[in-house]
């Protein structure tokens, strides 16, 4: 029998693709198109509605890099050449056929069973994550809307205490604002010995389930009769959660003494309207918790917060990145739960929300759980309650940790020299000129220095070439000791560096330049064949008022370094 592969190699290798698959990824609500050499060679259903297409003709054919936004195009193309392999998937942009585009998270997955350079991708479009913070604020409106417009009273309570009235409840009562109803004892809104009863016994108020008759009384002290109905709701904690609703039924009652013949039909309609109510409270209490499910299906980190900056509420995700629970941060601010950094950049943001009245985006590091430091994407918006007033704001995050990495390590390979570290010469030149220009405005003195190995071929026709870049390397790092961090190093070509000097007449350079030659002659690679020991001659040259360019002055000091040369090496010269 032949060796079976573990779970790791089948991983290297990558997914297992079949010739039909394609038709097997019909299903996909997913862009799924088979990639070879860069080139779409096949795309699902669900991938050609994406890209805004007409048929699998206007997709196939093209480069897929031509579909990515921003600066990946280069390094899409190397992960579907399989020259890199990504395991995870990151988020993009892809460029519809219109020219439009959307955020989506890609991952591309190698299928070399189809062929060399084959490669299947798979993009799912993110970009519904806005739309589903809105919907969530529109339903918690309408919720509040439902509740304050009853005909009605209607009261939430906790425990023994009233949390919320409506406008109706108010203006029954005899009041002209909620502020003379909420935090006050329920009790109090009844009349006589229900008033007693309810402030000895809450349970007799709440067990009751149907609808009682009770008395009421108004701020002013006159009293009325009201159908009363209490509703026990989830409470997570020991004082118990509750809704009153109150018919004001003081001209009924009239009107029954009257008409009594009429009591029958008067009974019906109550209880229809009733029925009516509880039907109308199930609806907001089930687009409630869809909303909350709804934000608790969202994958980014989510939260929304008071106009103070108190969090008032988080999604899993969020719980989640921080390592909290539902209401460890309730109340709190940012100034005390996250790195001051942080704190500082999302209160600007909320500070601009706010007073703009529209979506605010920044990014900053952020300090989670265990020392993790990641790179993030928030966006901020403000929520609205009635009247359309501002009442928070709403933020979600995106995490760019990985995205942030690639663009320093393609930032420093397109400015540094591989071998050594040092600027690579385009970046160099860069540099070398910006200071040039600095110290002609400010007329400030500047050197230059160009120095390359005596005898480099010597030493890579006796020891090869590897001890020869050791060398080179081992010269570099000489060099970056010996200047401050204010100057410039860069790698010219094979053994030959350039230095700029900045802040220093040729005096000061000359005492420079000698230190330098004096610690590369003391440097010693060990070899099989014993210590590599080797010197360098340096050309110098000072700024003078004609140098418009850099290029001058490394001119002279590179003239300067052949005349060290053909004085004996291991020396300066001044250019």
């Amino acid at each position: 029998m032949g060796r079976v592969e573990t779970p790791a190699e089948r991983r290297r290798k990558g997914p297992r693709f079949g010739a039909n698959f394609m038709t097997v990824l019909e299903v996909s609500r997913d862009l799924v198109c088979l990639c070879a050499e860069g080139v779409v060679i096949d795309v699902n259903s669900a991938g050609i509605s994406m890209l805004g297409a007409g048929d699998g003709e206007a997709v196939v054919g093209h480069a897929f890099r031509d579909m990515v936004g921003g600066d990946y195009a280069g390094v899409i193309d190397d992960l579907l050449h399989l020259k890199e392999i990504e395991d995870s998937a990151f988020p993009i942009k892809i460029l519809r056929l219109d020219g439009t585009a959307f955020e989506a998270e890609l991952q591309i997955h190698p299928a070399r069973e189809l062929g060399p350079a084959h490669a299947v991708v798979t993009a799912r479009d993110i970009s519904h994550q806005g739309h589903l913070a809105r919907t969530a604020r529109h339903s918690e409106d309408r919720f509040q809307a439902l509740v304050e417009r009853s005909m009605h009273l209607v009261l939430l309570c906790h425990g023994g205490r009233i949390g919320y009235i409506n406008a109706t409840g108010t203006r029954v009562l005899g009041g002209v604002d909620a502020s003379q109803f909420v935090g006050h004892p329920v009790s109090e809104i009844f009349a006589g010995e229900y008033r007693e009863i309810v402030a000895a016994d809450l349970s007799a108020l709440l067990d009751e389930g149907g609808i009682m008759p009770m008395r009421l009384a108004r701020l002013d002290g006159s009293v009325f009769d009201a159908q009363i109905k209490a509703t026990r709701l989830p409470s997570r904690g020991a004082a118990p959660e509750y809704m009153v609703e109150a018919r004001d039924i003081t001209g009924q009652i009239r009107a029954v003494a009257a008409l009594r013949h009429m009591n029958d039909t008067l009974e019906q309609q109550v209880v229809a309207r009733t029925r009516e109510l509880a039907e109308e409270r199930s609806r907001a209490v089930e687009a409630r918790t869809f909303v909350e499910s709804l934000l608790e299906a969202v994958p980014n980190p989510l939260w929304w917060k008071d106009t103070e900056g108190r969090y008032l509420g988080y999604n899993g995700a969020f719980r989640e990145l921080h390592g909290i629970d539902s209401t460890e941060w309730i109340g709190r601010t940012m100034d005390a739960t996250v790195n001051p950094d942080f704190a500082a950049a999302s209160g600007r943001a909320d500070v601009e929300a706010l007073k703009e009245q529209r979506r605010v985006q920044f990014e900053a590091r952020l300090n989670v759980r265990l020392g993790e430091k990641l790179d993030v994407v928030v966006s901020k918006t403000v929520w609205q309650g009635r009247d359309h007033k501002a009442e928070g704001v709403i933020g979600v995050m995106l995490d760019i940790t990985d995205r942030k990495r690639m663009e320093a390590e393609l930032r420093r390979l397109a400015t540094t020299d591989v071998l050594t570290g040092a600027f690579n010469r385009r970046h160099f030149m860069e540099l070398a000129g910006a200071e040039l220009d600095r110290a002609r405005r400010h007329q400030r003195p500047m050197v230059a220095l160009m120095l390359d190995i005596d005898h480099f071929k010597r030493i890579n026709d006796t020891f090869g070439h590897p001890v020869g870049d050791i060398a080179i390397k081992a010269l570099a790092a000489t060099c970056a000791h010996e200047i401050r961090h204010e100057d410039v190093l860069g790698r010219m070509g094979g053994e030959e560096f350039a230095i700029v000097l900045t802040e220093t007449d040729q005096d000061g350079a000359l005492l420079v330049a000698e230190r330098l030659r004096l610690a590369i002659a003391a440097i010693k690679i060990p070899t099989d064949q014993g210590d590599v020991v080797f010197t360098a001659s340096i050309g110098l040259a000072e700024r003078l008022e004609g140098d418009s360019t850099i290029d001058a002055m490394l001119s002279r000091a590179d003239m300067a370094l052949y005349a060290a040369k053909r004085s004996g090496r291991n020396r300066v010269a001044v250019g």
